[in-house]
């Protein structure tokens, strides 16, 4: 008979999938707690790249510019946490294991934070004539972006702010090349921030020279052109930012997923399905009404793996895991070096009328970016430095306003 996951005659395997924001908060919270608490646990994380992925740049390097590289295991040395370098290909829950590149894992608890991908299957000829922005794909899309010869036209699909951002990076840092730089929204850019900021967000891309196009569904992607229920849309290079996707691990596990592959969890961001499972970042969906998505990034992200690792801790210490309680702040929305947009919510997370645009946006936006990495250096050295605002309303760990990109990330 399997021992309660608290017996302190034990050493208890805890195998976190993802050195993204969330698997690394997760990791690096619960590696201190493991060290300063003498608690009998072993942490691994797994993780296919050497690297600390700051995904909130990546349109950043697609443009040119140069991104600084942190190594996994220089940020994890003296945490206690084991690094696992290679892919996560078969999880079994029944048997609480998981295979690494051939290595087999056991875990008595596992988490899953493996982020989520650009969805280039939903619309045809997407994945054959398209380009997503991923860390795997960054480098060679910024190559390519180099080598168009001057006027090509670049048609960037998605009105949500993955899209927005990289349309105007790309306006600003290659204006040398004279690119034809073109924005496609299949409804209104950013359709749910309200009429200021949005009036904001495009005279600041057609100021760059960024052409909008919105309400131009795109049904699919043709070799040279996109195929819409308007005119076709003719392109040289086409960065695809519409939708997303999760891997396909967990739904080939057996664990209980929504249509985009994300896991179903309850208020301890537990799966539904199987509860000695945990899911932080893009990979769960919360169900407990009012079952409104939590927004994607690193805003959710690293607080999830945060809580996560706290509940963890608790269950090692006999005591049962708390609900995860998350309310949104603001938006944060680069529009190039020099311009940007901060987008405030209320308490109840709802988007308001309160926004601060220009030089001191961008600032804002730029010190965001850099706190993660901060933050994640100071947690490495034990100091809890993931925070958030919570609703006081933890039953309700979804109360948020809807996602800003389910569809056009």
């Amino acid at each position: 008979m399997q021992k309660p996951f608290n017996c302190e005659d034990t050493m208890k395997d805890i195998v976190i999938i993802g050195g993204g924001y969330a698997g690394l908060s997760c990791a690096l919270r619960l590696g201190a707690r493991v060290r300063k608490q003498g608690l009998a646990a072993r942490v691994h994380l797994v993780s296919a790249r050497p690297v600390v992925v700051e995904r909130i740049r990546l349109h950043q390097r697609v443009a040119g510019q140069a991104m600084r590289e942190r190594a996994l295991d220089t940020l994890l040395a003296g945490t206690g946490v084991r690094l696992v370098r290679g892919a996560a290909e078969d999880i079994d829950v029944q048997a609480h294991t998981v295979r690494v590149d051939g290595e087999v894992l056991n875990w008595d608890r596992l988490v899953l934070a493996a982020g989520s991908r650009t969805d280039l299957q939903a619309v045809p000829g997407a994945a054959a004539h398209a380009v997503s922005i991923e860390p795997d794909t960054a480098v060679a899309l910024m190559q390519r972006v180099a080598a168009l010869p001057p006027g090509s036209r670049v048609a960037i699909v998605g009105g949500g702010l993955t899209g927005i951002e990289t349309a105007s990076e790309i306006a600003e840092s290659c204006r040398g090349l004279q690119l034809d730089v073109r924005l496609v929204a299949g409804q209104r850019l950013a359709a749910d921030f309200p009429p200021p900021a949005r009036a904001h967000l495009r005279h600041t891309l057609e100021r760059l020279g960024v052409q909008v196009i919105e309400g131009q569904r795109v049904v699919e992607v043709a070799a040279d052109h996109l195929c819409t229920h308007a005119a076709p849309l003719p392109f040289d290079l086409c960065i695809w930012t519409a939708g997303f996707a999760a891997p396909p691990l967990a739904r080939h596990a057996g664990l209980s997923c929504n249509a985009a592959g994300q896991v179903l969890v309850d208020p301890m961001l537990r799966a539904l399905s199987h509860p000695a499972v945990y899911v932080a970042g893009d990979m769960g969906a919360p169900v407990q009404p009012p079952g409104q998505p939590l927004p994607q990034g690193c805003k959710s992200a690293m607080p999830m793996g945060v809580h996560v690792a706290e509940n963890i801790v608790r269950e090692l210490r006999g005591a049962a895991p708390d609900p995860f309680d998350f309310a949104l702040m603001f938006y944060c929305v680069s529009l190039g070096r020099r311009d940007g947009l901060i987008q405030w919510a209320d308490a109840a997370g709802a988007l308001t009328g309160r926004t601060l645009t220009g030089r001191r946006a961008a600032w804002f936006k730029e010190f965001i970016c850099k706190s993660t990495i901060w933050a994640l250096q100071l947690e490495r050295r034990g100091l809890p430095a993931v925070v958030w605002k919570r609703t006081g309303q933890p039953a309700l760990p979804s109360q948020m306003h809807k996602e800003l990109e389910p569809t056009e990330r």
